[in-house]
Parts: structure tokens; sequence; C-alpha cells
């Protein structure tokens, strides 16, 4: 799986006032199709095992949007989740590929001039935002053994937006945060790491 979604425009005064949470909509809708594609072949047939992990799937990502868009305004600035075109094109047709997914419909576009500080924070609250429900899952799949696998399927999810999120290149989260804070990013980078291989570990 890959995703490219959770970056940045950066203008100086808002291109677009409306429709939101339709975009959000069609967003989760179309993350919940790749979802789906995925998930069908990864934890079996069991229909609540995979309505489970596909609601966490779609959540992984709002939340993650939602962590950019709210810490965004927290620091003065305008901000709001916007359907990109090619983004969304590319995960429509992940729907019906089967071994390679890339779920990028949008991202949340943040207006305001580019201080690192300000940036790297916004940006850190999406990955945090995975790591501390990948964290929870995983608890969770172990004090609920019935719903383990799908559980920890999910934990695994998140630790891999956290992950690849944190990744210091180009349009990604981690580069917005090595650019403020070295010390922060290394050490997200690490948890990161760390979640990714248990949760690894605990998917059957």
């Amino acid at each position: 799986m890959a995703s490219d979604g959770y970056y940045y425009y950066y203008y100086f005064r808002p291109r677009y006032r409306h429709g939101e949470w339709l975009h959000l909509l069609i967003g989760a809708a179309l993350v919940l199709a790749v979802g789906l594609s995925w998930l069908v072949f990864s934890v079996g047939a069991s229909p609540i095992g995979l309505a489970l992990d596909a609601a966490l799937f779609v959540l992984a990502f709002l939340l993650h949007e939602m962590a950019h868009k709210f810490s965004a305004m927290r620091y003065g600035y305008f901000a709001e989740f916007r359907l990109q075109t090619w983004g969304a094109i590319l995960t429509a047709v992940s729907v019906v590929i089967p071994f390679f997914k890339i779920v990028a419909p949008g991202a949340t576009v943040i207006y305001g001039p580019d201080d690192p500080q300000l940036m790297g924070r916004t940006a850190m609250w999406g990955p945090a935002t995975n790591m501390s429900m990948a964290a929870a899952l995983m608890a969770a799949s172990y004090a609920v053994p019935p719903l383990g696998p799908y559980l920890s399927m999910a934990a695994y999810i998140n630790s891999f937006i956290a992950f690849f999120n944190l990744i210091p290149l180009g349009i990604l989260d981690g580069l917005k945060v090595l650019r403020w804070s070295k010390g922060i990013w290394a050490a997200a980078f690490a948890a990161s790491v760390a979640l990714l291989a248990i949760s690894i570990g605990a998917v059957p």
C-alpha cells in the first residue's frame, strides 16, 4: 500500500469557502472502497471483522486529516480538507488493482505563511494521531481476544500511515517535522518504526 495524500498547499488567502464536508464524504468513500478491496484478502470473509477494519481504516484517514486541520486552526491558520483531482482518480483506480494501493484522495489545505515551527507542529499532529490509535488498538487486541486479529490489522494500518508520512521527503509530513525539530522527528520516526514492527508481528 502506498499513500501520498497528506500534504499542504500554502496560500495567503482561501481559495475555497464551501463544500468541505462533501469533499470529506467523497474522500472517505474512496478510502472505504480501497480498504474493502484490500482487507477482503487480508482479514478473510468474516463480515464483522471486515466491517470493523474498514471502519477503522476510514477513521484513520479522517482523524489524520482532522488533526492537521484543527491544529492549524489552533495556530491561527485557515485550513480545510480538499479533494485533489489526480489523487482521487488514483485512489479510485486502486479499488480494482489487487496488489498495489494508493490512498491519496485529497489533503488538508492550509492557507498562510510558511512558518517552519508552526507547520512542523501541524504536520506532526497527523502521524501522532495515527500512532496513538495504533497503540490503543494493539492494547485492545490483547484485551479483546476474539477481535484480536482485526484490531491488530487496524493497528498495522495506523502504524503504516504514521511511518510513511514521517519519511522526510517531498510533500510528506516528515520533511516539515524535520525542518522544525530534528530531535522530535527522530523520536517520532523511531516510535513509528517500533509500532510498525510490533503491529506487523501481531497480524495473523
